[in-house]
């Protein structure tokens, strides 16, 4: 609104430090000297060349009007105070007005106010500042819900008051002239009022359309919002169910992988049990091989001693021959010799056919000891190579062992990531249930909006 006498009614330090200042600066230069004739001229005609020409045109506010109310300054420093006390008396009676006074301010600081305002009227100065400071105050009015009827009624008490004044100071005619020229300008402070309530009602219309649209378009994004956040809620879910399964199907390959690296544990210690097994059964056969390395010599000793015999047997044959042969020189008295040489043949015989049968013993022992030794040697042979295929079955497990227990260190890091994803999955899906339930809440509150517009 624009400035008036009921600029008194806010508390907004801004525009009363703005009158409060210019009052400060009247009272350093004399409240009562009238300002010159060039001042007042200088400001009317900063105003009469503004867009504010028409507006004082249409007043019929002249530069001799302004002249002739900044010679009465003088005396309207005098009364302002009766003026003042006048004004707040009346409207102390108005319960509304006096409510709107003391949740905005206080009466001391309103009056101050006005009393800066009314000098303001009088000071020749009513230029461009002088507009600026009256929709200052008008705006204000608007805010605090003082309405222009409650304004245009103020202006009628003070110019009431000021007749009176006028009339009792002034030959009637001058009065009339003066209160003619004050009531010029109280008209044109009504225009800047009128004019300062219509904008600022037209900037309330405009927010208000610019609320409705926005209403609009939040009604749009926050459905949208809703329906996303409950597609983006049922599409986690099921990323969810899939995430469990994951979870679901590596923890059982992680059983299988223990339980698989248990059997391939077991399988080493039964094969290195095979191995000591093969080594006793080495260790055995070495013995043996040992036993029948001695059996080989003491058969060929006993055919060394066969061969001795052998060679006592021929000898002894060929002895009972040359006795044979002497007995037979010998006639009738060498027959018992020939009787005893004949004996001796046979047994060299028969100890030759003994001696044959135990060769032919001995010679079978041989080859059944080398046999055996062959047999022997191929079962080492085939215990060395079982030994070779086991230890490299052992390196293999051992191999597996390492692979397995990578895998299931793999298969833990992997699980780790799905938990992770999971956890995430989850706090995805909170969020979207959070941003659902604000969407809601949102949707609420601007019905609630539409209702209280709407009502």
């Amino acid at each position: 609104m624009s400035k008036c006498p009921f600029h008194a009614l806010f508390n907004e330090r801004g525009a009363i430090q703005l009158f409060r200042k210019k009052h400060q600066q009247e009272k350093e230069n004399t409240t009562s000297r009238s300002p010159t004739t060039e001042h007042v001229a200088t400001y009317y005609r900063q105003l009469a060349s503004s867009d504010r020409k028409q507006q004082i045109a249409f007043v019929q506010l002249t530069e001799e009007d302004v002249q002739q109310l900044a010679s009465i300054r003088p005396l309207f420093a005098k009364h302002v105070e009766r003026i003042v006390d006048a004004f707040y008396d009346q409207v102390g009676q108005m319960p509304h007005l006096r409510k709107i006074i003391d949740h905005h301010s206080t009466i001391d600081r309103l009056k101050q106010t006005l009393r800066a305002y009314l000098m303001d009227m009088v000071s020749g100065e009513i230029g461009d500042q002088y507009v600026i400071r009256r929709k200052v105050i008008g705006n204000v009015h608007n805010r605090i819900g003082l309405f222009p009827e409650w304004y245009l009624g103020a202006y009628a008490i003070i110019q009431n008051e000021v007749l009176h004044i006028l009339m009792e100071e002034l030959h009637p005619t001058e009065a009339t002239a003066v209160y003619r020229s004050f009531n010029k300008l109280c008209s044109f402070d009504m225009q800047i009022a009128i004019e300062t309530y219509i904008e600022a009602y037209t900037s309330s219309m405009m927010k208000l359309n610019e609320i409705a649209e926005l209403q609009h378009r939040l009604t749009e994004s926050s459905t949208t919002l809703a329906s996303s956040a409950e597609e983006t809620t049922a599409s986690i879910f099921e990323v969810q169910k899939n995430v469990q399964n994951m979870l679901d199907e590596v923890t059982t390959i992680q059983r299988q992988s223990v339980q698989m690296t248990e059997r391939v544990e077991k399988g080493k210690e039964d094969v290195k049990q095979t191995l000591t097994k093969l080594d006793g059964v080495a260790k055995l056969i070495e013995g043996t091989k040992s036993l029948t390395n001695e059996l080989t010599d003491s058969s060929r000793k006993i055919g060394e001693i066969v061969n001795a015999i052998r060679s006592i047997s021929n000898q002894t044959n060929i002895l009972s021959l040359n006795a044979n042969i002497e007995a037979a020189r010998a006639g009738e008295h060498g027959k018992g010799f020939a009787v005893v040489a004949n004996e001796v043949r046979k047994l060299a015989t028969q100890t030759e056919q003994s001696l044959d049968y135990i060769q032919n013993h001995i010679d079978v022992v041989q080859q059944t000891i080398r046999k055996f030794e062959h047999a022997f040697q191929q079962i080492v042979e085939e215990t060395r190579a079982f030994r070779q295929a086991n230890e490299s079955i052992i390196h293999i497990f051992d191999q597996s062992v390492t692979d397995v227990k990578s895998t299931n260190k793999k298969i833990d890091q992997f699980t780790s990531l799905i938990g992770q994803f999971r956890q995430m999955f989850d706090e995805i899906s909170a969020a979207a249930s959070q941003i659902a339930e604000m969407a809601e809440q949102l949707n609420d509150l601007n019905q609630e909006l539409s209702e209280k517009f709407n009502s």
